[in-house]
């Protein structure tokens, strides 16, 4: 009889539960993600509206303010009741308490109006969150659970070390193997899609795929630059001049060119550069809100301006676009990325570069195959997106697949075939997560829980 994602997926959550037991510990500081990432939550509303300050209040937001653009608190006019007494100020966000007066914020008139002050690890001391005119400022400690399901980020359990893994799988025949990862893959996915619904109530369905797209177009490296540049400027607030916007929040446009570049790069640069200063005070960000794009180690047809340029498109064709994210639309989905093309980007690389003599893709297979595996079929609750999501061929493995393959199925006879499909490259991504975070192998429990799910399994 075949199981549903939600029972394979409950399946797999019992054998955390086994492994991780009492539960875990908060992690350290250093896993946090950059303080803009955490804006973003912040702002999405990701992190939640309810808190019990350091000092016993209870701190309840209303409307978590405007994601400030330039210098001083991150977010100003905000509505928050403290104990039930309706407050209006800033809100600055610290991945530690002590940040505050590291970066000076309690010498700088501007922090004076900070009525919130949000931090993301407990102090190492008692600590007070004081301005410049020596008043209090409430102190809140957001927990690591909310930010980690705030990013989809599991809690570290233990590692599992190669040779300790091995041996329980083993023995297991090819069927528990299929199953086991089956189970992993299900629980990854329906994961994904809570978190898109929670972004979607909060955002707005529209905005959630466009921060969702975004993403993927960014690839590893820029990933968290496009996602951010997806929350500075709204898919509402960008429509009808995308580029522009997109470009200029982006920071990749410049009054003045350099001077190799052609005609045809100026003719299209003072378009958008003139749309773009009409629209400046409200999208450009300060020097020190800049959105951390990397150019390092990226090949030339996956430089940002090339990935900015195809959601541009993307987005002024959005209702096109948004009609096709469904499993039952899949292959009409590929067609539509794959051709994706615009008269200046399908020939360029950047924006200072020479005109290419052959055309290039703006949307590879590999990214469209990311879109579907990590976004359109886990968000498609339709029974028939589980089977389309089996049969998704994986193509070639990240080195964190392969390195969880070798490490769990190396010397498996026939393990080729365990990392065919992309659910499969999915599951073990997630039991890389769950059970081989930095720790102490000997002290995991994962290998001899396998057995004990081996036979659960086999009783029903």
């Amino acid at each position: 009889m075949k199981e549903s994602p939600i029972e394979l997926a409950e399946s797999y959550a019992r054998l955390r539960e086994s492994v991780l037991g009492g539960g875990v510990s908060e992690p350290p500081s250093g896993d946090l993600p950059g303080e803009a990432v955490l804006q973003s939550c912040w702002q999405a509303g990701l992190l939640g509206r309810e808190w019990t300050a350091q000092d016993g209040r209870l701190v309840r937001m209303l409307d978590f303010g405007v994601w400030n653009r330039g210098a001083g608190p991150d977010f100003l006019n905000a509505t928050m009741e403290v104990d039930g007494r309706r407050i209006r100020g800033d809100v600055e966000l610290d991945r530690q308490p002590e940040d505050w007066e590291r970066h000076g914020h309690g010498a700088n008139a501007r922090f004076d109006d900070v009525a919130l002050h949000v931090a993301f690890s407990r102090p190492g001391r008692i600590w007070f969150t004081r301005n410049s005119r020596h008043e209090e400022v409430p102190l809140v400690v957001v927990p690591a659970e909310a930010w980690r399901a705030a990013l989809g980020v599991e809690l570290p359990l233990m590692s599992a070390r190669a040779d300790l893994c091995r041996v329980p799988l083993a023995a297991m025949d090819d069927a528990d193997v299929v199953a086991l990862l089956r189970a992993a893959a299900s629980f990854r996915m329906l994961s994904k899609r809570r978190r898109f619904l929670r972004k979607a109530e909060l955002a707005g369905k529209d905005q959630a795929w466009y921060e969702a797209w975004a993403a993927t177009l960014g690839y590893r490296v820029n990933r968290e630059a496009m996602s951010l540049l997806a929350g500075r400027a709204p898919l509402d607030a960008v429509r009808g001049q995308e580029e522009a916007v997109l470009f200029g929040t982006a920071g990749f446009l410049v009054p003045v060119l350099p001077e190799r570049c052609d005609e045809e790069t100026r003719a299209y640069h003072s378009r958008i550069w003139q749309s773009w200063w009409e629209r400046r005070d409200a999208f450009e960000l300060s020097e020190g809100r800049r959105l951390p794009w990397s150019f390092a180690g990226v090949r030339p047809a996956n430089h940002p301006h090339r990935r900015l340029a195809a959601l541009c498109l993307t987005v002024a064709q959005w209702r096109e676009f948004s009609s096709l994210l469904y499993a039952r639309e899949m292959r009409r989905l590929e067609v539509y990325l794959n051709g994706l093309s615009h008269p200046y980007w399908s020939y360029r690389v950047s924006l200072p570069s020479p005109c290419l003599k052959s055309r290039l893709v703006l949307v590879g297979k590999d990214r469209v195959r990311d879109f579907l595996v990590n976004h359109v079929l886990p968000y498609d609750d339709d029974p028939s997106a589980w089977e389309v999501y089996l049969r998704l061929p994986g193509g070639v493995p990240s080195s964190r697949v392969q390195r969880m393959f070798d490490c769990l199925f190396g010397s498996r006879s026939g393990g080729k075939g365990l990392v065919k499909f992309a659910y499969q490259h999915q599951a073990l991504l997630q039991i890389e997560e769950d059970f081989c975070s930095p720790s102490l192998c000997e002290e995991c429990l994962f290998p001899q829980q396998l057995q004990d799910w081996r036979a659960e399994r086999r009783c029903f």
